[in-house]
């Protein structure tokens, strides 16, 4: 009898559980039929529109592009839209494409596999290239130019690498600054890791002393746009997060590499090189002003007062064997690249000279006249392994900078410029990598102070989000300093002096902010409140005993570093796949302490030798249009 009456309930319960599943169904059916109606629509009035300006052929297609300048498509985009503008039967055949009025031959081109039809990877392809598309000569297939199908950089030899590589000792960091600052060039530091303990970082190595370390993992030939790409990774690593040691273990053969955030135990072995100090934290550019950009006082100042100590914003850890290379793309900040094992090839191509002739894939975000305001990152379509230069054939009058990294290499990236990296052998690469934002400037007087004669460790620089190699990952999330402004706001909006637990669990629970749904979220908030309002003046007698207010103007005495933890965990974003359920373990002040005291004993041994003026000054220019570049645009 008690078996048959769990039996019942149990099946009592499964049935109600099938009905609630009917029920969810019916409604997510229901809201995509009307998400799909909508589409639908959007594309009617769409090609309506553009019809009756009588646009066909390229500018029909321009014209029902409804992602350029907020995000790269849909990669089934432009074969459903291919699809819609004619006869909508669910495939793309020359017959649509002649409704759109485009070239029949380019039809038969970019149908590469000759079928006769176009497919969703072929319509994504040619939609992301069919600005230089418009203009490519097929009558070139019988005699392609030079370079054709060929790996990035062989349409033309590179421009002189001279005076772009440099062996120790490293120039003065006012040089540095000048020519490849000022001067928007990359830089390969030659050796710049010998002599460091990550050199030694072998396989085994790494699993016997970081195999425990967290890290985040990307496929290995970088795929944007297409999650196709991401096969390997989901199927081995659904949340894209592996330890070392289980990563090294599982990732031969497998398109997956680390591309994660070092953690301190690890940077306290790579070399920061004392060349690329001297970025002042008492002033900054402001991006609010226009170029050539006024000053003003620095958004992040050094903790315990480092003014010389340029700020890291960023560091990263990266690991793979075998094949590995990115896409032709620019990153917002400047960036240092240290290769620790392996051998890469680094293209540059300068976007200031080329934009008007370039096909961006997001569009709208690189902002040649107002660069410190770039709104993303952004890239170019193609395959840097064979690049197809009848398509892209305005590549071919480019110019580019070519730089070979060898281990202990320190590649120097300027901000905004296209670059596309590529491993050239199949052993196991690691590097090191920072980035440091471009509104950093130099500043003589801070630089008098620096410790030049030798290296600092990277894990003595504040990088703005540290990582323990547990927990929470930190790439990715919101800056904290955004968070603090949030805050600021919301403090302004409830008329309130001193910070109240309501108002800092609203900050931290928006969206899809961990700290809205972690367990224990309610003391995890209030433990976090305590910590930050510990650094207010104001002590209370009512309420807990001894509780301390911080008022709206002592929001930026506590440490970036604390508000690193309340930025990530009640980022309204959520967390990336790799962080559901951690938390952030944000820099501890014994972890502080110790970067302190290295750096002031380094401090105490340095030399201050008394260094040449160079008699042409740092002028720390952001913007690099030419005159005749100006002109055009203008025009």
């Amino acid at each position: 009898r008690h078996l048959s009456r769990s039996f019942v309930s149990h099946v009592t319960l499964l049935l109600l559980a099938m009905v609630r599943f009917r029920d969810a169904f019916k409604t997510f059916m229901l809201m995509w039929a009307q998400f799909a109606i909508g589409q639908s629509a959007s594309l009617e009035r769409r090609l309506k529109a553009a019809k009756e300006r009588g646009l066909s052929g390229y500018d029909l297609i321009d014209a029902m592009d409804v992602w350029y300048g907020s995000n790269s498509p849909d990669f089934k985009g432009p074969y459903n839209q291919l699809d819609f503008i004619g006869n909508r039967d669910g495939r793309v055949t020359l017959d649509d494409w002649q409704a759109a009025g485009l070239p029949t031959d380019h039809f038969h081109y970019f149908d590469t596999n000759g079928d006769g039809f176009m497919s969703v990877d072929e319509a994504h392809s040619w939609h992301q290239q069919r600005k230089p598309a418009r203009t490519m000569n097929l009558s070139e297939v019988e005699n392609p130019p030079v370079g054709h199908l060929k790996p990035m950089g062989s349409w033309k030899a590179p421009l002189s690498s001279e005076g772009l590589e440099y062996r120790k000792p490293y120039p003065h960091p006012r040089e540095f600054w000048r020519k490849h600052m000022d001067g928007y060039l990359p830089a390969n530091l030659k050796g710049a890791q010998h002599g460091w303990p990550s050199m030694n970082w072998t396989r085994e190595e790494l699993v016997k002393r970081f195999g425990w370390v967290d890290a985040k993992l990307e496929p290995k030939v970088e795929g944007r746009g297409n999650d196709t790409a991401y096969a390997d990774l989901d199927s081995i690593a659904p949340s894209h997060r592996l330890n070392v040691s289980e990563y090294l273990r599982l990732e031969e053969g497998k398109n997956m590499y680390v591309v994660s955030i070092i953690p301190q135990q690890m940077a306290w072995e790579v070399a920061h090189p004392a060349v690329l100090l001297c970025g002042s934290r008492r002033n900054q550019l402001n991006r609010d002003t226009k170029p050539p950009y006024k000053k003003k006082t620095h958004e992040y100042p050094h903790e315990a007062g480092f003014d010389w100590m340029t700020h890291v914003f960023e560091a990263n850890l990266w690991i793979a064997t075998g094949y590995t290379r990115s896409q032709f793309h620019y990153d917002k900040e400047w960036n240092v690249n240290c290769l620790l094992s392996g051998t890469k090839r680094w293209i540059f191509l300068d976007p200031f000279k080329y934009d008007s002739d370039l096909q961006w894939s997001r569009g709208r975000k690189f902002r040649p006249r107002d660069p410190l305001n770039n709104a993303w990152t952004d890239w170019v379509y193609l395959d840097p392994d064979r690049v197809d230069l009848i398509v892209q054939h305005k590549l071919r009058n480019m110019d580019y900078y070519e730089l070979i990294q060898e281990a202990g290499d320190c590649i120097f990236i300027p901000y905004a410029m296209l670059h596309q990296v590529q491993k050239l052998d199949d052993g196991m690469q690691v590097a090191a990598s920072w980035m440091f934002l471009p509104e950093s400037i130099y500043e003589e007087e801070v630089c008098k102070e620096a410790p030049l004669q030798e290296d600092l460790p990277l894990a003595a620089m504040d990088t703005l989000f540290m990582y323990s190699g547990r927990g929470l990952i930190p790439q990715g999330y919101q800056d904290p300093l955004n968070f603090v402004n949030k805050l600021t706001r919301y403090m302004a909006q409830s008329k309130e002096e001193y910070l109240s637990l309501e108002t800092f669990t609203k900050a931290v629970t928006e969206g899809d902010a961990i700290l809205r749904s972690i367990r224990n979220s309610k003391k995890k908030i209030k433990n976090l409140y305590k910590r930050i309002s510990a650094f207010g003046t104001e002590r209370s007698e009512a309420g807990e005993a001894g509780q301390v207010w911080l008022s709206r103007k002592e929001l930026r005495r506590v440490p970036l570093r604390l508000w690193a933890k309340a930025a990530a965990e009640g980022d309204d974003e959520g967390p990336l796949p790799c962080d559901r359920g951690q938390e952030y373990q944000d820099c501890s002040d014994e972890e502080f302490k110790k970067m302190t005291d290295f750096v002031r004993a380094r401090l105490e041994t340095a030399k201050h030798e008394e260094q040449p003026t160079s008699a042409e000054p740092v002028l720390n220019r952001r913007s690099y249009l030419t005159p005749k570049r100006k002109r055009k645009e203008e025009l």
